[in-house]
């Protein structure tokens, strides 16, 4: 099955299978032309479209605003990106992401876990496990204590408790563990292949590696969160997971992303949100393209291209080449949209440029863990937490990871590698310059630069000021949904974006 197929076949089940936030969750009428019960192979597709919308949809918006990876100021009329930016982000806000998560993703997957084991399907309920576990991490991320051990019971349980955000993510590497082993059980009446839009293959033995180095890659992500917390802890269970000899990601090949189509209705929303009312409301920010300018980084034109289209800095604005110094590369472009094809630029009289004319493919994907991170990740654990393997090594990796995932030419890596490649200074010194390098790397990757600033403090980005923004500290964590504080009283009382989740004890 092709991906375009199952994306529109996954739309189909996700509309049948969608529920109000743990609450509402069958009509009371009952027809019986109705689907009550979707097969295995059309619940899964529906769960890893449903992943990568989230991963380029808003929880991916509100993070890369906060953490200036992308602005809101731009050209557009409308102020909700420009809100977005200055933390004023509110109840109403989130509904639609809590809601697709828990009463899309997660109800779908709570449908296939029991019915892949009674059919005699562990490949299934492994794949499901593993993305179950994914998604409440992000959660747990961004909201900090949320419903976990009672959620998706249904109608057994129309008001779920918030769990801790600990006790989650300690059952979270249970749940990987028992995903690993269900993939890797020795039979299985139905494997997915072809059947997904993330890891799609003919063979499931070679699929099924690239499912068990994502899910060992997942838990060196979540034990590396506690770095702040729990040195130690963080270094026992990173060095005892890479001295048992769990496989990890080995190439871009096994980047866990979910890739788009370039047909209606089936790309990614960046493209939605340009091709619609928020049309040149959604740019690169300042920060990233300066950092990323400052370094002469090869990755810009994959990552971002002048405003407007094929314009230098001497012509924009009416040529004032200072101003447009610091927005060159200033637009989203084909590594997080697809293809991008130029029509019209058209110059007013007062030196100001319309720019409508860019179109793109919209296969751009929803890049969601990397092996570029996977790198990053080993170069910190090398550095600080006494892991094996060698900081220096690792955090080149994951910059040539990151570049090659970008297009970059090899003599291009080459000289960025040669002048920016070498970790020098302080181990604080040392850890900033892997931090910020993973911000370039993680462009676009949903929640992860944002806990990354949490736990470390890098990049050393500023806060904006209080006559700008609702906080004059940069957000911690998101404000539980209003459609949740409606209908659960065990919705924890939380008034602003200041509070922390657990991992988060960095002054």
């Amino acid at each position: 099955m092709k991906i375009n197929k199952i994306i529109a076949c996954a739309g189909i089940v996700m509309l049948v299978s969608t529920f109000q936030s743990c609450k509402k969750f069958y009509d009371v009428n009952e027809s019986p032309n109705n689907i009550t019960v979707a097969p295995i192979d059309q619940l899964l597709p529906s769960v890893t479209v449903g992943i990568g919308y989230i991963g380029s949809s808003d929880l991916y918006r509100y993070s890369g605003l906060i953490m200036q990876q992308f602005t809101g100021n731009t050209t557009n009329l409308s102020e909700t990106f420009k809100l977005y930016e200055r933390y004023n982000i509110n109840n109403s806000d989130v509904n639609n992401q809590w809601t697709n998560i828990y009463s899309g993703i997660l109800a779908d997957i709570e449908k296939l876990i029991p019915l892949a084991k009674e059919g005699g399907s562990p490949h299934y309920a492994g794949v499901a496990k593993l993305l179950k576990a994914y998604t409440f991490q992000i959660t747990v991320d961004a909201w900090g204590d949320i419903p976990y051990s009672e959620s998706g019971k249904f109608l057994d349980n129309l008001t779920p408790k918030f769990d801790k955000a600990e006790d989650i993510y300690t059952d979270l590497i249970r749940l990987i563990d028992e995903g690993i082993a269900d993939v890797n059980s020795t039979t299985s009446v139905l494997s997915p292949t072809k059947n997904t839009t993330i890891y799609p293959g003919d063979n499931w033995n070679t699929v099924k590696q690239q499912w068990i180095r994502f899910g060992n890659t997942l838990k060196l992500r979540i034990y590396l969160h506690y770095t702040a917390k729990d040195a130690a802890f963080a270094s026992s269970k990173i060095n005892a997971l890479i001295s048992s000899g769990a496989q990890f990601m080995t190439s871009n090949t096994d980047n866990f992303i979910m890739k788009f189509s370039t047909e209606a209705g089936r790309r990614t929303p960046n493209v939605s949100i340009e091709g619609g009312q928020f049309r040149n409301a959604f740019f690169p920010n300042k920060t990233i393209v300066d950092m990323m300018n400052g370094k002469a980084d090869p990755r810009r034109p994959s990552y971002f291209i002048p405003f407007p289209y094929n314009s230098s800095p001497a012509t924009y604005k009416g040529g004032n080449a200072t101003e447009a110094a610091t927005v060159a590369y200033s637009r989203l472009n084909t590594f997080l949209k697809g293809a991008a094809t130029l029509n019209t630029v058209v110059v007013n009289s007062d030196g100001t440029v319309t720019d409508n004319s860019i179109t793109w493919s919209g296969d751009g994907p929803s890049r969601l863990l990397t092996f570029a991170e996977y790198n990053f990740i080993r170069a910190e654990a090398a550095l600080n937490l006494s892991s094996p393997g060698d900081a220096q090594a690792f955090y080149q990796a994951g910059i040539r990871a990151s570049m090659e995932d970008a297009g970059v030419a090899a003599a291009n890596i080459t000289t960025y590698l040669t002048v920016n490649g070498t970790l020098a200074g302080t181990n604080a010194q040392k850890l900033e310059q892997i931090i910020t390098e993973k911000y370039i790397a993680n462009f676009g990757v949903v929640m992860e630069p944002w806990s990354d600033w949490r736990r470390t403090g890098y990049p050393n980005i500023t806060a904006l000021p209080i006559s700008v923004a609702v906080y004059d500290k940069i957000p911690r964590t998101l404000v539980y949904p209003q459609l949740e504080r409606n209908s659960n009283p065990n919705v924890p009382a939380r008034a602003d974006m200041l509070g922390r989740v657990f991992w988060d004890t960095r002054p």
